[in-house]
């Protein structure tokens, strides 16, 4: 007899990555160091081994009911979308597919473009939307130094607007970055990164020409619910457009927010103040963030007694069912 979800304890992680060996194999292939262990390095980070059985094992030992699947920095941006990187995002998006229709009831996932190719990308988007009906779209904080917001990127914009489109957003690599030795760029730089990609989107004005783009950006938004205030006042001054202050924090108040890597209390009291319970998400980072870790890091949010079990509900799944109509067929039992 089927368990009913116990809704207290309900968990949809909407950030987790899959690592196809075939998606090793490429990006060794496009020169990526490899370490003595033959695990690949991506900008100082060591990229850890997956598979899907131990994936599914643990995700469950970890209590995720539900996990959306996404591919992480760098992509397939390292191609400069060529005609590899329409193959490889492709190949990647079939093998999401798969990963959903053989977990059904467990795992979801977000598309892939060969962005900076933009009749390639926009062909992506219908392929992921309407023939694997995805969640939604993952993008990348920047693609080659061009942020998020730059005008190259607006065909792709106005057909995500179009549909209204959910798209999840994952920090990458900015175009230079200082050498810090022993400190891999997701330490520090990932995070400035998105904090990067969501000042470009306001003071580029590009939010309020694509407003219906439901955008979850990754890690707790970067550094950004520190330094909004500080973005806002900037807006109001002429010479970055003289804008109502109020009116770009709202702005900056429009996006979700994921859990992944938020740790203590300083990061969880800024988002409540910052936006709220009601457009936060659960992420894990997994296998990023190493499964005997991920009991540490639950322990965090459920240590944090600035929510209430209403909003650690939210936070937990009843958010994720709101950006995700699918969810609530597949959990009717859940109210």
């Amino acid at each position: 007899m089927a368990v009913t979800p116990d809704p207290n304890t309900f968990k949809v992680d909407v950030h987790s990555h899959p690592i196809p060996e075939f998606y090793r194999d490429a990006m060794v292939s496009a020169g990526f160091a490899t370490a003595d262990d033959c695990s690949v390095i991506v900008d100082g980070f060591h990229i850890p081994n997956f598979d899907i059985k131990t994936y599914m094992e643990e995700r469950v030992e970890h209590g995720y009911n539900y996990s959306i699947l996404s591919i992480t920095a760098p992509g397939v941006s390292f191609l400069h979308g060529n005609s590899r990187a329409i193959c490889l995002a492709r190949k990647l998006n079939d093998q999401l597919f798969e990963y959903t229709q053989t977990y059904p009831k467990q795992l979801g996932a977000f598309g892939i473009l060969p962005i900076p190719d933009i009749q390639g990308s926009l062909s992506e988007i219908k392929y992921c939307l309407d023939d694997l009906k995805l969640e939604g779209i993952g993008l990348y904080t920047n693609y080659d130094g061009k942020y998020l917001g730059d005008p190259s990127l607006d065909p792709i914009f106005e057909e995500l607007d179009r549909r209204r489109a959910t798209v999840f957003v994952h920090p990458t690599n900015p175009p230079t970055a200082p050498d810090l030795p022993g400190m891999s760029l997701p330490v520090i730089e990932y995070t400035f990164d998105t904090t990067r990609a969501v000042a470009n989107l306001l003071f580029t004005k590009a939010r309020q020409r694509f407003p219906h783009i439901k955008m979850i950006f990754s890690h707790g938004g970067g550094a950004l619910p520190f330094l909004a205030e500080r973005l806002a006042v900037q807006t109001t001054l002429p010479f970055h457009g003289g804008r109502d202050r109020s009116e770009s924090m709202k702005e900056l108040q429009n996006y979700y927010f994921d859990t992944a890597v938020v740790l203590g209390n300083p990061q969880f009291s800024s988002l409540k103040e910052f936006v709220g319970a009601d457009q936060l998400l659960t992420g894990s980072d997994y296998p990023y963030v190493p499964g005997h870790l991920v009991p540490s890091i639950q322990d965090s949010f459920k240590a944090y007694e600035g929510f209430t079990d209403e909003e650690k509900q939210k936070i937990g799944w009843r958010n994720a069912f709101e950006l995700f109509p699918s969810l609530k067929t597949k959990f009717l039992e859940l109210k």
